[in-house]
């Protein structure tokens, strides 16, 4: 694949695993539904986390590359058995979110990009999937200039995302229809990774 199309793939990968049910999606709805600006601090403080981890996950496979071809191998073996076990448990699992008028006080800003940056950066989950995505998509020959590009990237796309969501979250109207429509989400999203999986196995 060309870069521009190892990118698309990544991206959309990475979508499809921020749309399906997780922590961070729980707690962005929680502090939303109090207050937008909560709902913003929560958002930021995920995406500081998400740096860590591909920042992590981008300096560790530049290591293992070049120490250890065997164990980069391994991990796309088992990153890609990661990502088939997500899309499965999309594909049979129940988001959950349940939507009332009733507000809640809303947490302070700082106690709101905290629960956000801790709930992300606690969470090994999303340094393994990230892993998982790098090692199977990126080449191993890609500098690591390209790969820190594309950390970036993904980092962004989660910001965009997840702040859009906070501010649909506003309108009675998204949050009726997105409550009626999220497990099929949720099930569309298993599709792609578990497609995702599967070519990866042939590749």
């Amino acid at each position: 694949m060309s870069m521009f199309e190892t990118l698309c793939v990544v991206l959309t990968v990475a979508l499809a695993a921020q749309l399906s049910p997780g922590p961070d999606m729980m707690l962005i709805f929680r502090h939303t539904t109090t207050s937008f600006r909560a709902g913003v601090a929560c958002v930021l403080g995920i995406c500081l986390g998400l740096t860590f981890h591909v920042t992590l996950s981008v300096a560790g496979l530049a290591v293992v590359i070049k120490t250890s071809p065997m164990l980069f191998n391994t991990i796309r073996y088992v990153g890609a058995a990661y990502i088939l076990y997500v899309g499965i448990r999309c594909l049979t699992g129940k988001s959950g979110l349940t939507f009332d008028d009733e507000r809640r006080d809303a947490a302070p800003w700082g106690q709101a990009l905290r629960d956000g940056l801790f709930c992300n950066l606690l969470n090994p989950k999303v340094t393994l999937f990230i892993l998982s995505v790098f090692s199977q998509l990126v080449a191993p020959g890609t500098p690591i200039s390209i790969r820190a590009f594309f950390g970036f990237l993904i980092v962004l796309e989660a910001f965009v995302v997840w702040m859009l969501f906070s501010k649909l979250l506003d309108l009675p109207a998204f949050r009726r229809r997105y409550e009626n429509w999220q497990n099929v989400i949720s099930r569309g999203c298993g599709v792609v990774l578990c497609g995702l999986a599967g070519l990866m196995v042939v590749a």
